[in-house]
């Protein structure tokens, strides 16, 4: 019996991916999502994604994320361990998935997991809660100020319960233009040379490199120079993601560089060479077009299921004030 949570609509595609919207069991109006997802290049027994919330939504407010819709708070580890369940559930039964060799363990769904200690609790947790299974956590982060001391407990994390390479840490940059990065995350967050510096303390010989995420839109300002000029490429890595076509997106009026084809602008390929010329590992990274069609953009779901019930409740009222 599930204490946190109830699962309101289950959506998505056999082998692609699955996207579980959850109603908060004890607060009304509160839904989180959590996804079941596969890498399409590779087997479940080789690989198998799950992707998990850390808030009720999200105060970064980025521009592009419809999780930024609203905020709820942060979530316990309970509530965090308990989506988890509930995307294993299906898997019990001895399917590849539990057996893969590489189990990406997202915390990127809904929430910025740096604002929320209990991330860490859950992290400490996992490998006694579930031995065996494979884990590689990952986090995606944009950094945000004053969180210094929840990164410096994430490295001791890192070292105690996932050495050599099980755990991935990427910070969503997302331009190399800091006024474009504050418009785009307006929020108050570690600049790129304060990341390079915690990069080269949380990197040790062994461990996967420090991930450089930018979803990039047309005309966003990104210059191999200023990445080379500030990011070690023994330490760091670079990946390009497309702008996923969400309800906020279009409202900025941002249009993805990178294309659901794999195509993009000649001005990213100068810079992706030059940046490649220079030692740096450019992965260029893009979800299938049927994981966009079953809704797995971060917080869709739940976006649209509050709408739904603000659209009733205001019909509610209409109604009694006519009567």
């Amino acid at each position: 019996m599930r204490k946190h949570w109830e699962v309101i609509k289950k959506i998505g595609q056999e082998n692609v991916a699955w996207v579980y919207l959850l109603g908060s069991k004890l607060e009304q109006g509160v839904f989180i999502e959590c996804v079941d997802a596969y890498d399409p290049r590779y087997s479940a027994r080789q690989k198998w994604v799950v992707i998990l919330s850390s808030q009720k939504g999200c105060p970064v407010k980025c521009r592009f994320c419809d999780a930024s819709f609203y905020f709820r708070g942060n979530l316990s580890s309970e509530e965090i361990l308990e989506q988890l369940d509930i995307v294993l559930e299906p898997h019990k039964n001895g399917d590849d998935c539990l057996h893969s060799e590489k189990i990406k363990l997202h915390f990127a769904r809904m929430g910025e997991p740096a604002l929320n200690p209990a991330v860490l609790e859950v992290l400490r947790e996992i490998p006694s809660i579930y031995p065996g299974i494979n884990f590689i956590p990952t986090v995606a982060t944009v950094a945000p100020s004053g969180t210094e001391k929840w990164f410096e407990e994430l490295i001791d994390i890192k070292n105690i319960f996932y050495s050599g390479g099980r755990f991935q840490l990427q910070f969503s940059v997302n331009s190399t233009d800091e006024d474009f990065r504050d418009y785009l995350m307006p929020v108050k967050k570690w600049s790129a040379q304060k990341i390079s510096q915690y990069g080269h303390n949380f990197f040790r010989r062994g461990d996967r490199k420090v991930t450089l995420n930018y979803a990039l839109s047309e005309g966003t300002p990104f210059e191999a120079g200023k990445i080379s000029g500030t990011f070690d490429p023994e330490v760091f890595l670079v990946k390009i993601t497309p702008v996923n076509p969400t309800y906020q997106a279009a409202r900025a009026g941002l249009q993805t560089d990178l294309k659901f084809d794999g195509s993009y602008s000649e001005r990213l390929a100068r810079e992706l060479d030059k940046l490649q010329s220079r030692g740096y590992e450019v992965i260029i990274s893009i979800g299938s077009l049927e994981e966009i069609k079953v809704g797995s953009n971060c917080g869709q779901l739940a976006f649209y299921e509050v709408k739904a019930m603000e659209s009733i409740k205001s019909g509610i009222q209409h109604q009694d004030k006519a009567v």
